[in-house]
């Protein structure tokens, strides 16, 4: 039996081409316009092919249509940075308009299904209405200018070359949280005046015969020992019905209140489960075991962190001490790095992480721990992908 076949866009590393792997597919054509993310998917992927570039060029497009012509499904997210609650959420944003690109090439390779992932965001992104009143553009106004200033605080951790300096101050955190709090304060008075991207989605992909739904899957729910949601767009070709997973773990109950109609249900997979036995491990560079080495001062700080708390009272995820009997929070490309473990006082190293994502442990990341560290961030965990491509697979 044939296997059947994937393009991948947005690729990353490799984690929802991954799961569809695992699932029996075939990838026919893969791409990614970041280097070291490319290098870590074609170490990993040796028998498929894959096309570093920006698919916003018509050059690149045309390479991908004609390697991915025959494939049943396409996959891929384009950029969070643009959707994102941490960001300025903004669909003039260029990484923003990436999806159009994505649309370019479902319209030509015409694939029965195709899956779309990003952050919690997408849904809820919100852009100007043109017929608004001089006082509601002034709050819009306001509202960006807002976004701006988190998009900025949040912009100059990553960039610092100095990977020591690549953290908050107590002032530029609380500064954090102040931003935030006004956001949802501005957010509630403009909620009237602005339309859902997904209306814009929908239309978009319904005029190439698509029927699209979206729904936010929690990846714990899933197998994944992360509590990780996102929203999955599935579209499906007339004829080719719409199937999301069924959730397959749930939280711990008290049998008092268990649901006996769910009773066939896991428990979720914990933090303690997947990455116990490597506490002791030495540093392995290699396996991406790597170490952070950390200064006294801060060192000292992590050894009186409790579990379940933060180094820094203005981070909710960042220099978390993560509960060792439950899934971890998100991991992120910018905060991921910083997990605490709950037993050891050290940051979670990245092949710790990529099982949190749920990466086999053959799976090995290349680039600097940094760019390891973004690319683990970054990944749709290849379990909730290898679930998602079995719920279509019934259909093709």
């Amino acid at each position: 039996m044939k296997k059947p076949k994937i393009v991948d866009l947005f690729s990353g590393c490799g984690g929802l081409n991954e799961g569809f792997k695992q699932a029996g597919f075939e990838t026919l054509i893969s791409n990614d316009i970041w280097e070291p993310a490319s290098i870590t998917f074609e170490k990993n992927n040796r028998s498929s092919g894959f096309i570093l570039g920006d698919l916003t060029k018509k050059l690149i497009r045309d390479k991908i249509i004609s390697a991915g012509k025959g494939a049943e499904i396409i996959i891929g997210g384009p950029p969070c940075q643009a959707y994102s609650m941490a960001g300025a959420r903004d669909v003039d944003d260029p990484r923003g308009r990436l999806f159009e690109d994505y649309v370019r090439i479902v319209k030509e390779i015409k694939p029965k299904y195709f899956v779309m992932e990003n952050v919690m965001g997408l849904i809820s992104m919100e852009h100007d209405r043109t017929d608004l009143k001089p006082k509601e553009h002034k709050k819009l106004e306001e509202i960006k200018k807002l976004e701006k200033k988190k998009a900025d605080l949040l912009l100059k951790r990553k960039q610092s070359k100095n990977t020591k300096a690549i953290k908050f101050s107590r002032s530029e955190g609380k500064r954090l949280e102040e931003i935030k709090g006004a956001l949802k304060e501005k957010r509630k008075t403009t909620s009237g005046l602005r339309v859902r991207v997904t209306e814009t989605i929908k239309k978009r992909f319904s005029k190439l015969g698509y029927d699209v739904q979206i729904q936010v899957l929690n990846a714990a729910d899933y197998g994944v020992p992360q509590k990780r949601q996102r929203e999955i767009v599935i579209g499906g070709l007339d004829g080719y019905p719409v199937k999301f997973p069924d959730p397959a773990y749930r939280a711990k109950i008290n049998d008092k209140n268990l649901d006996l109609f769910k009773s066939n249900m896991s428990d979720w997979v914990t933090v303690k489960d997947v990455i116990d036995d490597l506490k002791n491990e030495p540093e392995d560079i290699d396996f991406n075991h790597i170490f952070t080495k950390n200064g006294k001062d801060f060192q000292r700080k992590i050894r009186r962190t409790p579990v379940g708390k933060t180094v820094y009272g203005g981070f909710s995820d960042a220099y978390y001490r993560c509960p060792p009997n439950e899934p971890s929070r998100t991991v992120k490309e910018n905060h991921g790095g910083v997990f605490i473990h709950y037993e050891k006082d050290r940051f979670m190293t990245p092949r710790e992480l990529a099982r949190l994502q749920s990466f086999k442990d053959k799976f090995l990341f290349k680039g600097t721990k940094s760019q390891i560290l973004v690319q683990i961030g970054n990944a749709v965990p290849p379990k909730l992908g290898y679930e998602i491509a079995n719920a279509l697979k019934e259909q093709i």
